[in-house]
């Protein structure tokens, strides 16, 4: 329990504090800064989901899962940020509510599949390799948002 929700919190946070600096500083180079700082913690989920799927020792999942957390860090505190770059001001308390309803939803169905997979006896190696596809598409979803370099300062 302690170990399956604790090392993923800690580097959530340390993630999000890295990533944010991180994004603020790649912004000054380019308009997609946050986009690819986004998708840099996204792209260190492929490894953590294998690496906890495939775990021979706690240590190992653990590992992974420190990985896991600390790419989520880079990705959950840039949602908001490549929101306001992408939406208009009226629009963005809508697209923030529709993003969590998004993510939630994900988080609930992936818990269902999880588990009709496990009651099926389907390893964790393939269940956690699914998931890492999933997140492998997410990147390149992600990748494909386009922010206008004036769109954080335009007015409705």
């Amino acid at each position: 329990g302690v170990s399956a929700i604790l090392y993923v919190q800690i580097a959530s946070l340390a993630g999000a504090l890295i990533g944010g600096i991180l994004a603020d500083r790649w912004m000054s180079k380019t308009t997609r800064g946050r986009i690819l700082t986004s998708a840099l913690g996204m792209a260190m989920f492929l490894p953590a989901l294998f690496s906890v799927g495939n775990a021979g020792s706690l240590t190992v999942a653990i590992i992974g899962l420190i990985v896991f957390g600390f790419g989520w860090g880079f990705f959950d505190c840039n949602n908001m940020p490549i929101l306001c770059q992408i939406a208009r001001p009226e629009w963005r308390a809508t697209g923030y509510g529709l993003m969590n309803l998004a993510s939630i939803s994900c988080g609930g169905f992936g818990d269902v599949a999880f588990g009709a997979l496990r009651d099926r006896h389907v390893p964790l190696n393939i269940i956690f390799g699914a998931f890492a596809g999933i997140a492998l598409l997410s990147i390149f979803i992600v990748l494909l948002i386009k922010p206008q370099a004036s769109t954080e300062t335009r007015q409705p």
